[in-house]
């Protein structure tokens, strides 16, 4: 009798989905090859518009997988409820606010409604322990391609010691503060299989990608993407510690070990502009004041349109005026006003939907590590305006996924899932 059957004898637990089954299912590519396309992203917030290669490939799932046309009922909720909100906005505002609409309404309408298809197909899917392995290898490697754009513009300008802003291949600069938020979803992906991955070099690997993360973000000058990822590794980790799991103390020698190197690189390399920025004075300057005035005026103008919103971007209309430009794609400059203003109450309630279907996941299956690294993702994404950017689906996909598969496949535990060649 091989050691799953031993196991499933004495716990009565059945493994499902825990085979040697290596097979990656399109929909898994259409996930983990989304981050990279921040590599030629034509804006400064990386939203789907960039992510053509990754819609086209859930797409291809889509036609030829009969899998990915099954939905779950979560993704039935929020797909006929996201596409009824938008179209009924759309329509009350060509009837009473038709001045605000402009010739990019219908695309900005159209592809909220592909993101909300591609969240629902990706959620759906059945995941095997493999491909659940492979998702999250691949988002951490993929800081890579985020670090790469960072360096290559603080190499460019003589490694300044000042915000540095990232620069596409395709020569547009990424906002900080959305750049950020990309690689603290990256930096949690590297960190989760760092801590339950057996193999010594594979978490030599993430911890040092984690480290590369943390540094980009650093260079960005993004206080609220370091608070976030100090989060992510505080909790995170701090959990992770405390948890009566065997066969942990690799991880823990190597997470001390981290945790110190970081404090000596940073106390040595740090120049005086950055401290200052980020410990100083960090919340007391003009952005963050103007960023809450942003956010009241939000709340104040939503209830003209208190159900359903503005509609999918309309409300740029009043952000222009109070950025006193004759144009912007920033709405709020934040996520949950975004939502309310765009979507109304009831859009707000979906995506708060996800939200708790998360962690009702994360706590359902004891997945207590992830559970904890989520104010981190949640505080980031709350403060920046992410309601369109490939970095806040993908924080819901991955967190949703990895959750309902630990939850519905409760004998797997995450060191099983990265465990090398496990006995089946």
């Amino acid at each position: 009798m091989n050691r799953v059957a031993e196991r499933q004898q004495i716990t009565g637990v059945k493994r499902v989905g825990f085979n040697r089954n290596t097979n990656i299912s399109l929909v898994v590519w259409a996930i983990a090859s989304a981050p990279f396309c921040v590599l030629f992203t034509g804006e400064n917030s990386f939203t789907f518009q960039t992510a053509i290669p990754s819609i086209a490939l859930m797409a291809l799932a889509f036609i030829f997988s009969n899998g990915a046309r099954q939905y779950s009922r979560h993704a039935f909720v929020i797909a006929i409820g996201f596409i009824g909100v938008i179209g009924i906005s759309e329509i009350l505002a060509v009837c009473t606010n038709s001045y605000m609409l402009t010739n990019k309404t219908l695309i900005r309408a159209l592809m909220f409604i592909v993101i909300v298809w591609f969240y629902a197909t990706a959620v759906s899917h059945n995941y095997t322990s493999y491909e659940i392995k492979i998702l999250m290898q691949l988002i951490g490697l993929s800081v890579c391609a985020s670090a790469f754009l960072e360096f290559k513009e603080y190499l460019a300008q003589g490694m300044y010691f000042g915000r540095v802003y990232p620069v596409s291949l395709r020569g547009q600069m990424i906002d900080a503060n959305f750049f950020a938020l990309l690689v603290v979803i990256q930096v949690a992906c590297c960190f989760v299989v760092a801590l339950y991955s057996n193999v010594i070099l594979k978490k030599v690997i993430y911890f040092a990608l984690s480290g590369i993360g943390i540094i980009s973000i650093i260079l960005t000058g993004s206080r609220s993407g370091l608070l976030c990822v100090a989060l992510i590794m505080v909790l995170g980790g701090m959990v992770y510690v405390v948890r009566p799991v065997k066969g942990k103390m690799s991880s823990v020698i190597f997470l001390a070990g981290f945790s110190v190197a970081l404090l000596i690189a940073a106390s040595k390399y740090i120049s005086d502009w950055m401290f200052n920025r980020f410990f100083v004075n960090s919340y007391n300057d003009g952005s963050n004041e103007f960023r809450v005035t942003l956010w009241i005026k939000a709340v104040e103008r939503w209830p003209q349109h208190p159900l359903f919103g503005f509609g999918v971007g309309n409300y740029t209309y009043y952000s222009a005026q109070d950025w006193r430009l004759s144009e912007t794609s920033t709405t709020t400059h934040g996520t949950v006003t975004d939502f309310l203003v765009d979507f109304g109450i009831i859009g707000l309630g979906l995506f708060l939907y996800i939200v708790i279907d998360i962690i009702s996941g994360l706590i359902v299956s004891k997945q207590y590590v992830l559970l904890a690294m989520l104010p981190g993702i949640i505080i980031c994404s709350v403060i920046v305006g992410a309601e369109r950017t490939v970095a806040l689906w993908l924080y819901l996909i991955v967190f949703y996924v990895v959750g309902h598969f630990c939850k519905k496949n409760s004998g797997i535990s995450l060191y099983d899932v990265f465990r090398e060649n496990p006995a089946t």
